[in-house]
């Protein structure tokens, strides 16, 4: 019997309930049942992640492939890879890490947890308690637990002993074999007000100024792991109850918002950020949050969707606020359509700083990230500079002058 369906149905619980798992892939599970149980079959779909499908069979004939199938050890009628997983969720979740690695080598499996930007080893296996690990994580997350040779994406929910998350999938086939990053987005801690992430309240007023406007486009900028997505939340979030229609394209949906329309892009399905972004513009928005600008023809809607009434927010790769204004020139969009739509941005970046002596230190001294920002809202004389093409040096210049918040500023403001 396929060791998958001993890891997704037990021994115990297939006597318990009179069901034979009889097949799996990487859509459906095909069961043997007396009797259409509707409960049952409900909780099977939820332990799957699959529809299932019932192949009607008698008790005893159930009973009799039960007997001559589940010939395990302790080991898997207790669940031992069930319970590892477990663990391994429920501990990351405690320390606080962001991502889980676990990553194959000659003999052993090393984990990993990313905790405030560091990966940390915490844990080694057996090469057998990884095949039986991988397998129902992504069973889990609904991918194809036969292909190892190609690159995977999935997520699912955990949501038991109390812990309430999201985990974000991705499996990545490497010389020992598969590779899985695991993202973990704890629902009570994803999203938090901007103060909490670490805005001063001139930013924050700045930032509210801005998105009053009401059309027009605000740029969250940084590296990869700076905290975009966490500020471009935050702002949702507090949106999110006015009499508005928010509509939202990501890749992926890192956190599902009640009455906020979210769209995920998916590329088998043909849903691009360019194309999205067109057929929401024919749904009404009021506000429209695009994950992320990364090429002419997303950037060219996004502006044109920003003059045309529409306030839009989203993220780029930028280092700095006015090298932003630099990338959108070097993307194609012409400087006029730029001081026509850009109302202000937000680059951000996360450092370690070292807390111990402050008021929230923890009873060890760590390196924890704080934010750090620079806020650039456009006024007439960045306009000017950006139509009248001037050096990015001389737009910083100006910029400071007329009180864009600097890196520095934001260190001060702490």
């Amino acid at each position: 019997m396929d060791e998958l369906l001993l890891n997704i149905i037990t021994a115990k619980y297939a006597r318990s309930n009179i069901v034979f798992p009889v097949n799996i892939d990487d859509k459906e599970l095909t069961v043997q049942m007396s009797s259409f149980d509707i409960n049952l079959i409900s909780n099977l779909k939820i332990i799957s992640n699959r529809e299932i499908v019932v192949v009607q069979k008698s008790e005893e004939e159930i009973l009799k492939n039960i007997r001559d199938n589940y010939k395990v050890s302790d080991r898997n009628e207790n669940n031992y890879a069930e319970l590892m997983f477990e663990n391994l969720v429920e501990s990351a979740i405690k320390k606080g890490a962001s991502d889980i690695h676990i990553e194959p080598f000659d003999g052993y499996v090393r984990v990993r947890y990313r905790i405030e930007g560091d990966l940390l080893e915490v844990n080694r296996y057996p090469l057998k308690d990884y095949i039986e690990l991988v397998s129902i994580i992504k069973l889990k997350s609904a991918c194809d637990i036969t292909e190892k040779r190609l690159a995977q994406d999935g997520r699912f929910s955990y949501c038991k002993n109390g812990f309430d998350v999201d985990v974000r999938l991705g499996c990545m086939p490497t010389v020992y074999g598969e590779k899985l990053a695991l993202r973990v987005l704890d629902r009570n801690n994803f999203i938090k007000n901007r103060e909490n992430l670490g805005f001063s309240k001139k930013a924050i007023e700045i930032i509210d100024d801005i998105i009053s406007k009401g059309s027009g486009i605000l740029l969250i900028t940084g590296p990869t792991g700076s905290g975009k997505s966490s500020t471009v939340y935050s702002i949702l979030n507090e949106i999110k109850d006015r009499k508005i229609n928010i509509m939202t394209i990501e890749d992926p949906i890192e956190y599902k918002i009640e009455g906020v329309n979210q769209i995920q892009v998916n590329l088998k399905s043909g849903i691009r950020f360019d194309n999205g972004l067109r057929a929401i513009l024919r749904q009404d928005p009021d506000v429209i949050i695009l994950g992320e600008i990364r090429d002419y023809e997303t950037a060219k809607i996004a502006i044109r969707a920003a003059i045309t009434g529409h306030l839009v927010i989203s993220t780029l790769h930028t280092n700095d606020a006015i090298s932003t204004i630099v990338r959108l020139r070097d993307m194609g969009i012409e400087p006029y359509l730029i001081k026509a739509s850009l109302l202000g941005v937000v680059s951000q970046r996360l450092i370690k700083a070292n807390i111990s002596n402050r008021n929230y230190q923890s009873a060890n001294s760590v390196a924890r990230r704080r934010l750090v920002y620079e806020l650039l809202r456009i006024d007439k004389d960045i306009q000017e500079a950006i139509v009248s093409d001037k050096d990015p040096a001389v737009m910083k210049e100006i910029a400071l002058k007329n009180g864009m918040i600097s890196f520095e500023d934001s260190i001060k403001d702490h």
